[in-house]
């Protein structure tokens, strides 16, 4: 009898313990089902996470080249590596002491770009990186050449000729999947027979971008910014610019920005007298001469209603437009502009379109869009607004508007296009911007303004030396007026004056140990000038 209520015992025992494991079991089955069918997120990508690893895999960046064949930006190889486990406080230290500072308890922390040398130094820590070798991107010239040459964020440029010329740079990439084990070693994923065959017929996705050849001079560009910095530090300025072209050809051979000028755009901005050239070709070809008349001896030229525009200096007994334009006369530039101009003539506007102010830098680099205004109809503001544009404020370019203008004159009109890329020569043909004759007398002034004038701290013994100074005060919206004390200031010239080799401009962001464009910009143009005709002697 006991037997028996025992054996039912074990059975009911049984059974429940049966019942117990099925539930269970199809429990278990139930949630796997539900993981990995019904809602397989967020586990799967957690399991992916741990075991795949998808990186870009491209062909090398295109190499960027200066004139004479050496890079300035070119793509080696580099190491991404992957933390896999908690890193101890001595290698923590060590990595440290190599740059790297990292959480200690950051697994799967990636760090991107080390190269092979650096890798070879921290390979001994055990059991804690993994690699994938990739592209990095490598710039010989450094500091002298980063704000032109630019920089990139993954395969793709986004500054300077980097960002411009991307598309000629950039290579094709595929997205690969690599397989990690437990151990942290990394495998390529197996790919389907279709892959297979598509890459055995038509190749790899993957290819290389182009190489790039500019008309950048390495040696030069780090002269001028050399003496750029140097410049900038002895005036206390905010920043300063320095481009230097080839007369002949247009090339740009050297663009370095320092400070607040030191921009990832081609910006806008007022010249100052830099500008007054372009009234002065209109004088010229409506038939003044140098020696005529301006007729403001006491340096005052009054608009009405109380605007008033004033010299610093009264020009005296010498008030002909060749002292005019040497003494950088504001009065007389005013005056001049306003005799050449109608609503129907619209001298110096005009004049302006045709040096190729309004137009695009077309250097293939980003700029800000077109700000060069056209005079109001009203006569009262028409008369203000001539007025101030003679003198460059007012009125916005940017410097390789500025640049072009002045290659046009040390060409005697042949209107070249400034170029960063290697190529044939880009001229204008069919545009006419003054006559020769114009050209070859404003060559005579601007000497003139180096010899005698304004821009005498740009000479040098030996060259001459033709050029114009500029100080461009700067509005102060607030006030609704121009600053008295913050100005930028400037100098452009070419040289020889009249067979020109090279044209340099040269920006100076407000100055305060000099104040002016011919003590704060000039002798900086007369250094770089003496620096590149070193240069040229020793390469001849």
């Amino acid at each position: 009898m006991r037997s028996t209520l025992l054996g039912k015992y074990l059975r009911r025992r049984l059974a429940f313990f049966r019942l117990v494991v099925i539930v269970v079991v199809g429990g278990v089955l139930f949630q796997i089902f539900r993981f990995v069918v019904l809602r397989p997120e967020p586990y799967r990508s957690m399991a992916e996470k741990q075991h795949f690893i998808e990186v870009k895999v491209s062909g090398k960046r295109g190499t960027i080249y200066d004139r004479r064949g050496r890079p300035l930006a070119f793509s080696g190889e580099g190491i991404t590596l992957e933390i896999i486990d908690t890193i101890s406080r001595a290698d923590s230290v060590k990595l440290a002491r190599w740059g790297i500072n990292v959480n200690r308890f950051a697994i799967h922390k990636r760090i991107t770009g080390i190269s092979p040398t650096l890798w070879d130094s921290l390979k001994s820590i055990r059991g804690i990186f993994r690699t994938l070798r990739q592209n990095r991107r490598y710039y010989p010239c450094g500091e002298a050449c980063a704000n032109i040459v630019g920089k990139v964020r993954g395969i793709h440029g986004v500054s300077g000729i980097e960002y411009g010329y991307d598309s000629i740079l950039a290579p094709r990439y595929v997205v690969k999947r690599y397989l990690k084990d437990a151990s942290g070693r990394v495998y390529p994923m197996p790919v389907s027979l279709a892959t297979a065959i598509r890459q055995l017929l038509f190749g790899s996705d993957v290819a290389d971008g182009k190489d790039l050849h500019t008309t950048l001079d390495m040696d030069l560009q780090r002269l001028t910014h050399h003496l750029l910095k140097e410049r900038v530090r002895e005036v206390g300025a905010k920043g300063g610019m320095v481009i230097v072209a080839d007369a002949k050809t247009g090339d740009i051979l050297t663009f370095s920005a320092v400070g607040s000028l030191r921009r990832n755009h081609i910006f806008n901005y007022e010249p100052g007298s830099n500008f007054k050239v372009v009234v002065y070709t209109e004088g010229f070809e409506r038939g003044i001469t140098p020696q005529d008349t301006c007729g403001i001896s006491d340096g005052v030229l009054r608009l009405g209603r109380g605007v008033v525009i004033r010299d610093i200096k009264p020009l005296g007994e010498k008030n002909t437009w060749y002292w005019a334009l040497v003494k950088s006369s504001n009065a007389c530039a005013a005056k001049l502009a306003l005799r050449m101009d109608s609503i129907r003539r619209n001298g110096l506007y005009r004049r302006a379109l045709l040096y190729g102010f309004g137009e695009p830098a077309n250097i293939g680099l980003p700029e800000d869009p077109i700000r060069f205004e056209k005079p109001s109809q009203w006569r009262m503001w028409r008369k203000v607004k001539i007025a101030n544009m003679a003198i460059g404020q007012g009125i916005f370019v940017n410097a390789i508007q500025m640049l072009r203008a002045y290659i046009t004159i040390a060409n005697d009109g042949r209107f070249i296009f400034p170029k960063l890329v290697q190529g044939p020569v880009r001229y204008y043909e069919i545009r006419t911007v003054a006559d020769k004759g114009t050209f070859k007398i404003l060559k005579d002034l601007l000497v003139g303004v180096v010899d005698s004038g304004t821009g005498r701290w740009a000479r040098i013994e030996g060259v001459k030396v033709a050029g114009k100074t500029g100080t461009a005060q700067k509005y102060d919206p607030r006030r609704g007026k121009y600053s008295l004390n913050r100005s930028l200031t400037s100098f452009i010239g070419f040289f020889p004056a009249y067979d020109p080799d090279y044209v340099i401009y040269v920006l100076i962001d407000e100055p305060t140990k000099a104040l002016t464009g011919g003590t704060a910009a000039a002798p900086l143009f007369r250094r770089i000038a003496k620096g590149i005709l070193k240069i040229d002697s020793l390469r001849n």
